[in-house]
């Protein structure tokens, strides 16, 4: 009985280190794509003002409501039905099935958005000048889908390094264009949308020879589609549910207080997404690699360490985000942008919420229900509804951001509540609310003093970073206590 035990700790190690290598690797491209992306904003923030990057935005934010429409959910059932038979002609038969379903999806939705860009423009984003955006916008539609699928099947793989090749040239690429169509030939905004479109036909040409011998048209499966429909049907409001978690902010704040403040929130957002290279890279690797693991002894003792490390992890760089948001601003922006450093931080804690949701949805969907992950997305998008009408008001794009935490965390709250009585996993729930509450209290409370005492700014850094170090010294201790190797096997062995 020890022995076995003790094989069971070496193999938990073992994923355990599996999950970490393929996470750095996907935070590694992340940093790289990141760092490529943010040199783009010093180009916007000098060329473009405010109430342009707002537009920008609004349009930006739609193509990401269409991106979830056609995708309808159907890459969590891809990645079940994956791992569910591994013979390669069903796997031909389950990735066909996703991509040409997307793609009509998607052909559909842009014939839509491109017949009705004036309503849209007009009525809807009350900004004319958004027309020819949203036509560029839903000619790029339909060859996005060549992009998802790709990095998708790199992911189902496990193959991360290749994804980072893929997903680092086509960023780099991006980035060029966005300079010779911005700068060089001076298109204005229409620039940043020419430049998605043939980003978007070089990865479609690169998808078609990467997967040629798995894009037959002839080897979709009604009957598969079918089963991945049924199986991904409770997520789909839950995503629409998550593109107004996080993306509508933009349009109540469009509403109420114009596009001027549209972009500082947007920038505020782009400054977030620092924190987001943890939960992105966490989460590219995280689905595959716990389906892959579930039917193994001790898979679930692993998800329930992973909950620790990432909520170690993400939360000292959104406390790092909160706490410097102001110098990166300095460095990246103009001086009209440096107001968007006050929601930055709240937005990069909504991140690591997002992160937690994606480890508390594992559970049911190992045991093929959705529904508790649907039902809270759905509880979400309706609080969220409510703060933004309340909020905004008053806050402006402070209060769509406080809006966007609080409604994400009621996410891992009904999903763990629900989740645990279908698929128990010995989660340490008081660890982690620890964790995340000291973050958030710690970061607002370090920013508050530093406005009343108003140092100068070397020694404002200073503080931060021993305010921050402070903080991540305070996890290692805790967690060194709670995710030793020992604990995974029970006292008295």
């Amino acid at each position: 009985m020890t022995s076995t035990l003790r094989v069971n700790l070496t193999d938990n190690v073992e994923m355990l280190k599996t999950l970490a290598k393929e996470s750095l690797i996907y935070g590694v491209s992340g940093i790289l794509t990141r760092f490529v992306s943010v040199l783009l904003m010093p180009v916007y923030t000098a060329i473009f003002s405010p109430a342009d990057f707002g537009i920008v935005s609004l349009v930006t934010t739609l193509s990401a409501l269409l991106s979830i429409l056609l995708i309808l959910s159907l890459d969590n059932s891809m990645g079940r039905w994956y791992y569910e038979n591994e013979t390669e002609v069903d796997r031909k038969i389950t990735s066909s099935t996703f991509l040409w379903s997307c793609f009509a999806a998607a052909i559909l939705l842009s014939a839509l958005v491109f017949v009705l860009r004036g309503y849209i423009a007009d009525t809807i984003f009350r900004t004319p000048e958004a027309r020819p955006l949203l036509a560029l916008m839903a000619i790029n539609l339909p060859l996005t889908v060549f992009s998802v699928f790709t990095v998708n099947m790199l992911r189902l793989q496990r193959k991360p390094i290749a994804t980072t090749v893929f997903t680092l040239s086509t960023a780099l690429l991006a980035v060029a264009l966005n300079i010779v169509f911005i700068v060089v030939l001076k298109l204005g905004v229409a620039g940043i949308f020419y430049a998605q479109i043939v980003t978007s036909v070089v990865a479609t040409v690169w998808t078609i020879v990467l997967f040629r011998n798995v894009l037959s048209p002839f080897a979709f499966s009604g009957r598969r589609w079918s089963e991945m429909i049924n199986f991904s049907l409770p997520l789909i409001p839950a995503t629409l549910a998550h593109w107004v978690i996080a993306l509508s902010g933009a349009y109540f704040i469009q509403i109420m207080r114009g596009t001027h403040e549209v972009g500082l929130y947007q920038v505020g957002l782009n400054v977030a997404s620092i924190a987001a290279l943890a939960t992105t890279a966490f989460q590219m690797a995280w689905a595959p690699f716990a389906y892959s693991i579930h039917k193994q002894a001790g898979a679930r003792q692993v998800y329930a360490r992973v909950l620790l490390a990432f909520v170690a992890l993400s939360c000292s760089l959104s406390v790092g985000v909160m706490l410097f948001a102001p110098e990166i601003l300095r460095i990246l922006t103009s001086p009209s942008y440096y107001d968007a450093a006050s929601v930055a931080g709240l937005l990069a804690f909504s991140q690591v919420l997002l992160g937690i949701s994606s480890i508390a949805a594992i559970g049911p969907g190992i045991v093929k229900n959705n529904k508790p992950y649907g039902a809270a997305m759905l509880v979400s998008a309706g609080l969220l509804v409510v703060l933004n009408l309340v909020l905004v008001p008053r806050l402006g794009k402070e209060g769509a951001a406080i809006s966007v935490l609080l409604s994400q965390s009621v996410v891992p709250l009904i999903v763990f509540v629900r989740g645990q009585k279908i698929y128990p996993i010995p989660y340490r729930f008081a660890a982690t609310i620890f964790i995340l509450g000291a973050g958030i209290g710690v970061g607002l409370a370090a920013m508050r003093f530093i406005q009343f005492w108003g140092p100068t700014v070397s020694v404002g850094i200073l503080f931060k970073l021993s305010v921050l170090l402070s903080f991540c010294g305070i996890l290692f201790l805790l967690l060194r206590k709670e995710i030793r190797p020992s604990k995974l096997v029970p006292e008295g062995i």
